[in-house]
């Protein structure tokens, strides 16, 4: 087995040593590409993306060398470029109302809890451990002046008047409780997940040092 690093979007990623990443297993995910990095991660999880969004060069992503996964639905704007590097999950059946998961049900990927749930479920399918959670910060609430607080580019996603105050708090408790799935699941496999965030809020994993680790 082989250790596989998961790059969550939260600010923290900005402190980071990403370049010591270079030759490691990442898996990236949605707008990484404002990173900049310099080098292309193996998977790339998309599947919180908005095709309407209209920020997504898709010719210039899908060249890059990196294995992506898209939802099942998102085939009417992927398919048309013929990528030989794209995989698509289909929706779990069960997900929905008030269902909420105890667990994975893989090989089948599980939809609750977004992209980084997704990846830490590729990074298992994948025989990968231990692994390795960067950017894993939680959110804050974001006021309609302020720039995007919670992701490691102010551009990175646009005010949504939809979210009001009280969202941000369940949206954490949904984030936080689809991270104690991953813990039990990964353990259930015989697999360790470590939070090497610098800082967040995100306890559920033991934590460790980038520096150390590296």
């Amino acid at each position: 087995m082989t250790r596989a690093f998961v790059l969550g979007n939260g600010p923290s990623l900005n402190l980071a040593p990403l370049d010591r990443l270079r030759g490691e297993f990442v898996i990236g995910m949605n707008r990484l590409d404002l990173m900049r990095l310099e080098f292309d991660p193996q998977w790339w999880i998309l599947v919180d993306v908005r095709n309407e969004d209209g920020w997504w060069d898709w010719p210039k992503m899908l060249a890059k060398k990196s294995m992506f996964v898209f939802r099942d639905h998102d085939r009417p704007f992927i398919e048309p470029y013929h990528p030989s590097n794209v995989i698509f999950a289909p929706r779990c059946t069960h997900i929905g109302g008030d269902y909420i998961p105890k667990s994975w049900h893989l090989p089948t990927p599980c939809e609750y809890g977004g992209s980084m749930s997704m990846a830490l479920q590729v990074a298992a399918i994948l025989g990968k451990n231990p692994i390795y959670l960067l950017g894993a910060d939680l959110y804050h609430y974001r006021g309609p002046e302020e720039p995007d607080l919670n992701h490691f580019h102010p551009d990175y996603c646009r005010y949504s008047p939809r979210v009001k105050p009280e969202d941000w708090e369940r949206l954490n408790e949904r984030l936080v409780y689809s991270h104690e799935v991953a813990r039990r699941s990964a353990e259930a496999m015989g697999i360790t997940i470590y939070n090497a965030t610098e800082g967040g809020a995100l306890e559920v994993y033991p934590r460790v040092s980038l520096s150390e680790v590296l």
